[in-house]
């Protein structure tokens, strides 16, 4: 019985230099990152990043456009990676009464603060001047604050079930996330001199934040 021939694969030219710029680009944007969280933002320069994966500065140039683009697909590195915390804590199921409160909020305030302290690198680069000289484009931001719909969502959800005064949810995310940044950037830069004094400060930004809102904007003023 005759064998089938099988037909002799075609090679793609484009394709195999397309995977082959992916998989550099995405060892090099791995070495930056062991280079961030291992020695600081202090270790990161192109040369640096160069040596770790034996290329020369001109590839990296090339894939990333010079240590403005490094520092951008660091930047939004780090918000995909909250971006998997918060959804690696998906929200509980509703109770009976249909909500829960407050408690989804404060959950994700404490993923929040709580990824700050693990990944203090990245923090500084996300919202910090851990990078010289680095703005990061109008599109790497507007991808950065929808990582932090989720707060918008649970804020939403508690005006809808009552827990909180009807109000614009995503002002209210921000005025969150602003309280949080102030109160992790100071832990971050040192100016607590003891941890726990810097965890019941975070908690009371969170808690001084949600009870404003529970008061809801003054009918007289609007406001």
């Amino acid at each position: 019985m005759p064998t089938k021939q099988t037909k002799p694969k075609i090679v793609d030219f484009r394709q195999g230099q397309e995977e082959l710029h992916r998989a550099l680009r995405e060892g090099m944007l791995d070495a930056a990152t062991r280079l961030l969280t291992e020695e600081g933002p202090a270790a990161l320069t192109v040369r640096k990043v160069a040596e770790a994966v034996n290329c020369s500065t001109t590839l990296l140039y090339s894939l990333f456009g010079g240590k403005d683009g490094l520092s951008n697909a660091l930047y939004l590195e780090g918000f995909a990676r909250l971006k998997r915390e918060f959804a690696a804590n998906p929200p509980q199921s509703h109770t009976a009464a249909g909500n829960l409160g407050l408690q989804r909020v404060t959950t994700l305030a404490g993923i929040y603060h709580r990824y700050a302290k693990q990944n203090p690198s990245y923090y500084m680069v996300m919202f910090g001047d851990a990078m010289a000289g680095f703005v990061p484009p109008l599109e790497s931001r507007k991808q950065a604050w929808e990582s932090l719909a989720v707060l918008i969502d649970a804020f939403d959800e508690c005006m809808q079930a009552g827990a909180l005064p009807r109000s614009n949810p995503t002002d209210a995310a921000r005025l969150l996330w602003a309280a949080m940044h102030g109160a992790i950037s100071l832990e971050l830069k040192g100016y607590y001199l003891k941890t726990e004094r810097a965890d019941e400060l975070f908690n009371a930004a969170v808690q001084a934040v949600l009870r404003s809102l529970q008061v809801g904007p003054d009918p007289q003023t609007n406001k």
